[in-house]
């Protein structure tokens, strides 16, 4: 018994860590746009990562097997986080982030280092 509530935890765990690794994809695109086909390339090799992470976790918590109550732990642990971090967190690291990229340009057209197209 005490397996399979540490299998629904790491299950849990599992989804709040595939979501929160999204969030920082997110996070790179507000800060840096990327055109339709970047953003698809993106989210591919995002989606192949996320599958890994979660066979890797089947194989070597059940053996393989398909258990339906981690699936809804990984699912409920992407709905937490989702609804309670992950709003905060990409608005205000993205909202430093371009700031600090603002703050980097203006610099460097002080400076002078960057293309005068640009300052």
């Amino acid at each position: 018994m005490a397996s399979e509530n540490e299998f629904l935890l790491l299950s849990f765990l599992t989804g709040i860590y595939v979501t929160f690794v999204y969030d920082l994809l997110r996070i790179f695109r507000r800060v840096i746009p990327q055109g339709e086909f970047l953003v698809s390339l993106e989210d591919i090799a995002f989606w192949v990562y996320c599958a890994m992470k979660v066979f890797l976790l089947m194989y070597h918590e059940s053996n393989g097997t398909l258990r339906w109550f981690a699936v809804l732990g990984a699912l409920c642990g992407m709905f937490l986080y989702r609804k309670t971090a992950s709003p905060f967190f990409v608005k205000y690291i993205s909202y430093i982030l371009c700031r600090m990229k603002e703050l980097l340009y203006k610099i460097m057209c002080f400076f002078h280092l960057y293309d005068s197209i640009f300052c």
